[in-house]
């Protein structure tokens, strides 16, 4: 007889549905498979609702919202991500950063619309990074992604044109937006040679430019004044384009840095990435981060000093100690080799890690602690001592906290709760 459960085991699913399994069992050949039990990282619906509808509340009706989901939705899971938006119709467009995560969140799609006997999701898709038009043409022919949903980005008049000869070439509509910088040095086509170009940008049949937009990097410097002049610049830019053209154009430059200090600027769409996953960008407190990564404590114990603690050397305690383990390490978090100083919250109380950080182990010492147990929750990032920005202030880190929080790996289960 055939195994019903054939399809449905997580392990033959794509990392990032796996969660629709978490509280499920299914039996195979003598063998209990489920989700993660040692280390997973939750992530709070409520908290991203809260912070899209904080997000709406900036901006004027009808402004369209463009969730980023590169780097793996910044930790957080490409496609559960992006079906959970889509299915709460949080977002009217998602954006990713390379050509593999199209195909990745392409694939996890089909998987599930397949599984569940109904269409795949249909929201837009923008590649707001950089692609070679051999890139495209292998993507379109290969029937990886629907070229009726996605949307490419154009960053050079010689990238323009050979997106637009291979469109004519094989009878294949393009959509693009074109990223647009002060300068032709910089990211983008420069305002100037847009504007003088800007005829033969919406004369091919088959390359359809539809959208504009921008990317200000003042705005992380945090200089108020620079990121204002800069913004009035896009802004007179803007204005010079044919009326015939701008009615065809989706544009946009307001990016999660820029939303809650310049709401006026938002034109016909926002690209919101931290903001949505509630990480701070001069929101003033009003978002609530939808992070939380977990492991359990499996086992207790007091260590004498003669006794190694791992394979590390020096890693001899002075002493006896009460030492916790559990299964997590840079395996699961890279983001745990660039501290300096690891805490672990365990019953409220914080805790340094009493050893390196291995691949799939941490050994914090609790000693003093009596209470804790195996099956204790262990938090390293979520919220008390192990925000992400304590955490920075701590290691005195120079990232930014959303680039940190990409380092998660799809090993590490994501429970959307």
């Amino acid at each position: 007889m055939g195994n019903r459960y054939a399809n449905s085991y997580p392990d033959r699913l794509h990392p990032e549905v796996r969660y629709r399994h978490r509280k499920k069992c299914v039996y195979r050949e003598g063998l209990t498979q489920m989700s993660c039990k040692t280390a997973w990282a939750e992530i709070d619906t409520g908290a991203i609702r809260h912070n899209v509808s904080m997000v709406k509340q900036k901006l004027k009706a009808g402004t369209r919202i463009c969730a980023v989901l590169k780097g793996d939705a910044y930790g957080h899971g490409l496609a559960a991500m992006a079906r959970f938006l889509g299915s709460e119709g949080l977002a009217d467009m998602i954006a990713v950063g390379r050509p593999d995560e199209l195909v990745r969140l392409a694939e996890a799609e089909r998987a599930v619309a397949c599984r569940e006997g109904r269409k795949a999701d249909q929201t837009p898709v923008l590649l707001i990074g950089a692609v070679e038009a051999d890139e495209v043409e292998a993507l379109l022919l290969s029937g990886q992604i629907d070229p009726g949903r996605v949307i490419f980005s154009v960053f050079s008049m010689r990238q323009y044109q050979e997106l637009r000869r291979l469109a004519q070439r094989r009878g294949i509509r393009i959509s693009l937006h074109v990223r647009v910088d002060e300068w032709d040095s910089g990211m983008g086509i420069g305002y100037d040679t847009f504007l003088r170009h800007e005829k033969m940008f919406f004369s091919s049949e088959y390359a359809e430019v539809c959208g504009l937009y921008a990317h200000l990097y003042s705005s992380y410097f945090h200089d108020f004044e620079k990121t204002k002049k800069d913004l009035e610049d896009f802004d007179a830019f803007v204005r010079q384009i044919a009326p015939q053209y701008r009615d065809r154009l989706t544009i946009h430059v307001m990016n999660s840095a820029l939303l809650f200090d310049f709401p006026e600027y938002s034109y016909d769409m926002v690209r919101a990435g931290a903001a949505i996953y509630g990480l701070p960008c001069g929101d003033k407190g009003v978002l609530r981060e939808a992070m939380r990564i977990c492991a359990r404590v499996f086992c207790v114990k007091d260590v004498s000093g003669s006794v190694p603690l791992s394979y590390h050397p020096g890693s001899v305690l002075p002493g006896k100690r009460r030492i916790a383990r559990m299964m997590i390490g840079y395996g699961d978090c890279p983001l745990l080799l660039t501290q300096k100083d690891v805490s672990v919250e365990i019953r409220g109380k914080s805790f340094r890690l009493a050893d390196d950080v291995c691949m799939d182990n941490l050994c914090v010492d609790v000693s003093g602690c009596d209470e804790i147990t195996p099956g204790d929750i262990a938090v390293l990032l979520g919220k008390g001592n192990v925000t992400p920005e304590k955490i920075m202030k701590r290691n005195e880190m120079a990232y930014v906290h959303s680039d940190w929080l990409c380092m998660t790996t799809e090993r590490l289960e994501k429970r959307f709760v």
